[in-house]
């Protein structure tokens, strides 16, 4: 039998996991510790999860974890018998004579259970794979068992006063040292820098519109100014192909409108701009997603392959209304579950993430017709997810002949972690291109 066909004891530690569940016998406030990177399924023998879930629900109802309590919440269960008996559990429980190490041991007995999950999704893979799946479902199989692998480790723990400090103070240096406003990733616009500091990191930015008003050539604007400066962009567009979005992206930089791009009518002049502006967009860290079937979990899946892989500083998804919303019962509870998830996703890889979206049509009934936090579409969860949320209005989209003619009014109308305010932009509608209105 050739050596790879050999079974193989998949990854584990005996002796780590005996040591938690004994450590835990010895000082009860160990099992808060142990229970910040591990649950009962990480246990590899079966005795130990029992055990520890055990362990676990005793905590919850604030007995006092020893001997005793431990064996009779496993005979109540019926768990006893499978565990070998209180003799058997006397055992487990009394060969370690210190609780010092448990964050230590907890981390091992954890990573040896991560190894083993992946071990069981890489066989399921191969089989799919000998019985000819379709390439498409092994792909989808692959980044949803490594976004599941990956949200079921959170090793994240408790900051002390002393840390929070420390890392503000480093902010807040950082800050200073640069002597300008900017403290974030660039939004192309240093109006909207000098009040937002640029996109923050962590933070759901939501950039809402009516239609035709420029909130898609806004972000790609943002996002091409970002990779500019060397941050890593990923576009996830679920309304415009890659190839459009690289009309838009290179038309924009290169001062050619799309149709023009479209139709392939280029001056000789304008061809050289567009090839030399080509040239310098391969050398770009960005990224463009044209799925138009997408659940906010595949968004998330997406986005962590890409930071696993490539890099990723700014997320853009157009647009937020577009989403598929398995599950919901109602539209409202739907986008309300994915604002939220976005909201995690933004915390979880600490990036901005800009999400467009959609204004009810409320808007268009009043007088003024500049957007409010009420008119967000669908659900009102959206503010509250919501770090930043800026309005885009055009005034000459209502009224052709205005004086305010390729001005367009940024109405950020929430900033969680400063003020808010109204900034102006010039458009250049040829190009769909915004830019700062000079002094």
């Amino acid at each position: 039998m050739p050596l790879t066909d050999l079974p193989r004891i998949q990854p584990h530690d005996l002796d780590a996991e005996q040591a938690i569940l004994g450590a835990v016998l010895i000082n009860a406030t160990a099992l808060a510790h142990a229970q910040e990177i591990l649950k009962a399924g990480d246990f590899y023998d079966s005795r130990h999860r029992d055990i520890f879930e055990a362990m676990t629900d005793l905590a919850g109802t604030s007995v006092l974890i020893d001997l005793l309590t431990v064996g009779d919440w496993l005979d109540r269960h019926g768990r006893l018998d499978r565990i070998g008996g209180r003799g058997s559990l006397a055992e487990v429980l009394t060969t370690v004579s210190s609780a010092a190490n448990i964050t230590h041991h907890a981390r091992i007995v954890s990573d040896h259970a991560i190894r083993r999950r992946l071990i069981k999704r890489s066989t399921t893979l191969v089989q799919m794979a000998y019985e000819k799946a379709p390439t498409e479902d092994l792909l989808r199989e692959v980044e949803r068992g490594a976004s599941e692998i990956a949200a079921g480790r959170d090793d994240r723990t408790w900051q002390s006063g002393a840390d929070i400090a420390r890392e503000t103070a480093d902010y807040v240096d950082r800050a200073r040292k640069q002597g300008k406003a900017l403290i974030g990733i660039p939004t192309g616009f240093a109006t909207i820098d000098t009040l937002l500091g640029g996109w923050q990191r962590s933070d759901l930015v939501i950039i809402a519109a009516r239609p035709s008003m420029g909130k898609t050539s806004l972000a790609i604007g943002s996002a091409l100014a970002a990779a500019h400066a060397g941050y890593n962009v990923g576009i996830l567009s679920l309304e415009m192909s890659s190839q459009q979005i690289g009309l838009r992206v290179i038309g924009m930089a290169a001062s050619i409108d799309v149709h023009t791009l479209k139709t392939g009518t280029l001056r000789q002049e304008e061809w050289w701009h567009f090839a030399n502006t080509a040239q310098e967009f391969e050398q770009l860290p960005f990224w463009a997603d044209d799925s138009t079937v997408l659940t906010v979990e595949q968004v998330a899946a997406k986005a962590r392959h890409l930071k696993a892989t490539k890099g990723l500083d700014l997320l853009v998804v157009d647009y937020l209304q577009l989403l598929l919303l398995p599950g919901a019962e109602t539209r409202q509870q739907g986008i309300a579950d994915a604002s939220r998830r976005l909201k995690l996703l933004a915390k979880e890889l600490d990036i901005p993430v800009l999400a467009l979206s959609q204004l009810s049509r409320a808007c268009e009934q009043r007088p003024d017709k500049r957007p409010m936090l009420a008119d967000l579409r669908d659900s009102g969860a959206i503010e509250q997810d919501a770090d930043v949320v800026l309005f885009l209005y055009r005034h000459e989209v209502y009224v052709p002949d205005t004086d305010e003619k390729g001005v367009a009014e940024v109405l950020i109308r929430k900033h969680r972690n400063g003020p808010i305010g109204d900034r102006r932009l010039k458009f250049i509608d040829r190009f769909a291109r915004f830019e700062d209105i000079e002094p």
